[in-house]
C-alpha cells in the first residue's frame, strides 16, 4: 500500500512540475523588435531586397498638471528608417535583419506588406508562400503594390497626421472605404483570388508624387512661391495628382493581376467603376459634366440601392455578359444658378450621368477582358452556378471566352434628394 501512495505521490508531482515549464521560451517585449511593415523587391540572380519598417518606442511623458493620460507609458509613435537586407527568401531576410538590429523581429504587428512592381510583374506566390506558412505571418494584412522601388516609398512616407504604421494603415482603409479611389484588399482575399479558377486579383497602389516630392526639397532649402502648374487639370493617376504639399506619397488607384502577375494600373475614376460593377462601392461624391450648362460641373454622391445583378450567357460565342446596376444619389453642388429642383431638369441630369457610368464602365471591362484576360470584376466569379461539377468548373477556358466577350451595362440612377437649399444662389 505504501508502494502505491508513493507512486500515486510522483505522479501529482510531476503533473504540478511539468506545466510549469511551459515559459521555457519567453520572450519579453523588451527583447523583441515589430516590424509593422514589410516591402519585397525584386534583386539580380532570382534574389530578393527584403525593406522592412520596425516599430520605435518611446516614453510619453505627461504635460504640466499630468494631462494626456499616458505618461511613463511606451507607446509605438514612430518607426525607424527603413533596413533593406538581400536574401533568397523572406524567411532568411527576417534572420540577416538581426545582424544589424539588436532585438529579436517579429511579424506578430505586421499592418501591411508592399510588393514591388518589377516583382509583381513576374509573379508574387513564389514569395508569398513560405510566409503563409510562418506562425508569426497573419492574412488579415493590407497587401499594396508600389511602382518603382519599395525603399524610396518608405523613404517618401511623411504622413500629415498619424506616426504609428498601424494606425496609418488603418486610417488609409477608411479613407478609401469612402472616397473609392483605390481598393484595399486584405492578404487572406488577395491569395484567395489568385487561387480560385475564374477570378483575378487587386491591390491597392502606393505611387510617390515626384512633383510634390521635389517641392518638398525646394522648401528645405528656403525656395518659396511654388504654384500649381498652369496647365494643370485633375489627374487621378497614381504619382499625378496635381497639388502642392502634403505627403509625397499617395495612395490612389489599384493594381489588377492576371493569376500572380501584375498587368496593368487603374485610375482612381477607373477604380470608382470597378468597386461599382463589384458592389463595393460606398457613399462616393464624383464630378460630372453639368448637361445644362457647358464646360461647368455638378457634383453627385453616389451610392448602391442594391447589389448589381450579373448575367454570363456561356452557351454563346462569343459569350454575352450583362450588368444591371441601380444607383442613388445626392445632389450636392451645381455651379451655375441652373433650377434642379424641377422634375424635367432631374430626369436629364439623372439620364446624362446615367450614360457616362454606362459608357466607361462597358469601356473598362472590354478593355480589361480583351487586352489582358483578367477578371478582376467578379464577373465569371457568379457563373459558377453553371457548372455540374468542381471538375467541369476547372476545365472550363474562361480565359480564352474572354477575349471577344460582349459588354452591356445598364445604369439606373435615381437622384432621391438635392440637397438643403431647393432655389439656386443668383447676383442681382
Amino acid at each position: 500500500m505504501s508502494k502505491l501512495r508513493k507512486l500515486l505521490s510522483m505522479v501529482l508531482v510531476l503533473m504540478l512540475v511539468l506545466p510549469i515549464t511551459g515559459c521555457y521560451d519567453l520572450m519579453e517585449l523588451e527583447g523583441m523588435a515589430f516590424i509593422v511593415s514589410l516591402g519585397i523587391d525584386k534583386a539580380p540572380e532570382n534574389m530578393i531586397d527584403v525593406t522592412a519598417r520596425i516599430a520605435v518606442p518611446r516614453k510619453l511623458s505627461a504635460g504640466p498638471g499630468g494631462g494626456g493620460g499616458g505618461g511613463g507609458k511606451d507607446e509605438v509613435v514612430g518607426g525607424a528608417k527603413p533596413v533593406t537586407v538581400r536574401a533568397h527568401t523572406v524567411l532568411e531576410a527576417l534572420n540577416l535583419l538581426n545582424t544589424s538590429v539588436e532585438r529579436r523581429v517579429s511579424l506578430i504587428h505586421l499592418a501591411n506588406i508592399v510588393i514591388g512592381e518589377s516583382l509583381a510583374k513576374e509573379g508574387v506566390l513564389e514569395y508569398l508562400r513560405p510566409l503563409t506558412r510562418y506562425r508569426e505571418f497573419r492574412r488579415t494584412i493590407v497587401v499594396f503594390i508600389a511602382p518603382g522601388n519599395v525603399r524610396e516609398i518608405y523613404e517618401s512616407n511623411k504622413p500629415l497626421l498619424e506616426q504609428s504604421i498601424t494606425r496609418w494603415t488603418e486610417s488609409l482603409t477608411d479613407v478609401n472605404r469612402h472616397t473609392g479611389l483605390s481598393a484595399m484588399q486584405k492578404l487572406h482575399d488577395f491569395i484567395s483570388s489568385i487561387e480560385a479558377y475564374n477570378e483575378d486579383a487587386i491591390a491597392s497602389v502606393l505611387a510617390v508624387n515626384e512633383k510634390v516630392k521635389e517641392q518638398t526639397k525646394q522648401e528645405k532649402k528656403g525656395s518659396e512661391g511654388q504654384r500649381i502648374d498652369a496647365d494643370g487639370k485633375p489627374n487621378f493617376n497614381p504619382g499625378e495628382v496635381e497639388r502642392l504639399g502634403g505627403n509625397p506619397l499617395e495612395f490612389l488607384g489599384t493594381a489588377v493581376f492576371h493569376q500572380d502577375r501584375l498587368v496593368t494600373y487603374l485610375d482612381g475614376i477607373d477604380t470608382r467603376m470597378l468597386l461599382t460593377i463589384r458592389g463595393e462601392l460606398l457613399r462616393t461624391q464624383m464630378d460630372f459634366p453639368d448637361p445644362i450648362n457647358k464646360d461647368r460641373y455638378v457634383n453627385l454622391e453616389i451610392k448602391h440601392a442594391r447589389k448589381p445583378i450579373i448575367k454570363v450567357d456561356l452557351k454563346k460565342r462569343p459569350i454575352k455578359v450583362r450588368i444591371e446596376e441601380s444607383l442613388e444619389a445626392d445632389l450636392n453642388g451645381v455651379q451655375r444658378p441652373t433650377d434642379y429642383s424641377r422634375p424635367d431638369r432631374i430626369r436629364l441630369l439623372e439620364k446624362s450621368v446615367s450614360e457616362r457610368l454606362k459608357n466607361r464602365q462597358e469601356k473598362l471591362v472590354s478593355r480589361i477582358f480583351h487586352e489582358y484576360q483578367a477578371d478582376p470584376f467578379d464577373i465569371m466569379k457568379r457563373t459558377r452556378n453553371q457548372f455540374r461539377t468542381y471538375q467541369d468548373l476547372k476545365s472550363f477556358d474562361f480565359r480564352k471566352v474572354l477575349k471577344d466577350a460582349e459588354i452591356t451595362v445598364d445604369v439606373k440612377l435615381n437622384i432621391r434628394r438635392i440637397g438643403i437649399q431647393l432655389s439656386p444662389i443668383e447676383s442681382h
